[in-house]
């Protein structure tokens, strides 16, 4: 976090800790909805994926962001988008 705040010019406290994570929450954590689709056979009439679940709150000692990446996320990103930014 030391490294995360010097490249934001802030100081290492809570306070910086906790706008790093809004921005992690709000850039990273915004979903994508499937609605009235067919996935794995099933017709998704509504449903919210998001790229990633935080596994640690982050602390001003971090020294890692760990997230765990939804692969559903990316699957349905590169099956119904049309020009998905996460190609391999």
């Amino acid at each position: 976090m030391a490294r995360v705040c010097q490249l934001f010019g802030m100081a290492l406290n809570e306070t910086s800790v906790e706008f790093i994570s809004g921005l992690i929450d709000e850039i990273l954590g915004e979903p994508i909805a499937v609605m009235n689709k067919v996935v794995d056979h099933k017709l998704i009439r509504w449903q919210t994926y998001e790229l990633f679940t935080l596994l640690e709150p982050i602390k001003p000692k971090s020294e890692v962001i760990k997230l765990k990446i939804n692969t559903e996320y990316l699957r349905i990103t590169k099956e119904f988008v049309i020009n998905p930014f996460l190609e391999p």
